[in-house]
């Protein structure tokens, strides 16, 4: 495989896991409500005022952040037995205007140095459309773009390659509320590979994801708790890939620590074994405010 598309794949499974609430770095780890979400407009849909447009949070509060962010420089770390600092294994960083729009993404080595980055274009409304995905000398090696119904609400999103293949999608279902429900991840020839489901607790926060395979049996079931923040504090994964009568059970443990503005600065992730709470993981935010 090409080194540009390794960089795209990575990319995808980036983009991926934030809308499906896995966890990612810059996001809360919950998917909000639909006439809050950030929707926009597909090519064809009928141009809408302001005045028509529903409330909708900013890219930065979608992203879970409070106050006027600038950008967020976020380090991933191995711990260490006493859950310090080890090996870097993932640096990001994320622009935002001081309209709250995000305006890039940028994946960085462990000397700082560009590996790609996305760009978000936004229209009128202020609303993202299409994303860049760029490699270090700054060439278009992909595109990630949103289409929408009448109605301004996603339904789809696909990668296209550097050759203007497509790569992937995501198909989007909704509940009653207008809440996410279901993604069906699908292939380069539309075949569903991969489909979630989701079911909300408090605060819409999502209780419960339960992960079907290609031929619509369970593989797995995440259940989540979260803090007074709607940060995810726990999550127990019941995988059945290996035997659907007897599941594997694997729980994490999140901690956090939060600055002035309400926003975490620290995370620490760990695996409870006997328990016993094992570091895996820190990661740590520098965020800056306009």
């Amino acid at each position: 495989m090409k080194v540009k598309q390794i960089l795209i794949a990575a990319l995808f499974l980036v983009l991926m896991g934030s809308v499906a609430a896995q966890n990612n770095d810059n996001l809360r780890g919950r998917i909000n409500d639909r006439p809050n979400q950030a929707v926009q407009r597909r090519p064809n849909a009928p141009t809408k005022t302001a005045q028509q447009m529903p409330d909708r949070m900013s890219d930065c509060t979608r992203d879970g952040l409070h106050g006027e962010v600038q950008n967020v420089l976020s380090v991933m770390y191995e711990a260490d037995d006493h859950a310090g600092r080890g090996g870097i294994m993932e640096r990001l960083k994320t622009v935002y205007n001081q309209k709250g729009q995000r305006r890039s993404q940028s994946y960085l080595s462990n000397e700082e140095d560009m590996i790609f980055r996305t760009k978000y274009k936004h229209d009128d409304f202020g609303l993202v459309t299409l994303e860049h995905i760029l490699d270090p000398e700054e060439n278009v090696i992909g595109r990630t773009y949103y289409l929408y119904d009448a109605d301004l609400i996603l339904t789809e999103v696909y990668v296209e390659d550097e050759e203007r293949q497509v790569e992937s999608r995501v198909l989007y279902k909704y509940d009653a509320q207008g809440r996410v429900s279901q993604l069906s991840f699908n292939d380069n020839y539309n075949n569903v590979f991969r489909r979630e489901m989701y079911i909300y607790g408090e605060n819409d926060n999502i209780y419960k994801t339960v992960v079907f395979n290609a031929q619509g049996k369970k593989v797995q079931e995440i259940r989540y708790e979260y803090d007074e923040h709607n940060e995810r504090v726990s999550s127990t994964l019941f995988d059945y890939y290996e035997d659907p009568n007897e599941p594997e059970l694997t729980i994490t443990l999140y901690e956090y620590r939060y600055d002035e503005e309400g926003n975490w600065v620290t995370r620490y992730e760990y695996q409870l074994e006997n328990d016993k709470k094992i570091p895996v993981y820190i990661v740590e935010r520098d965020i800056k405010y306009y």
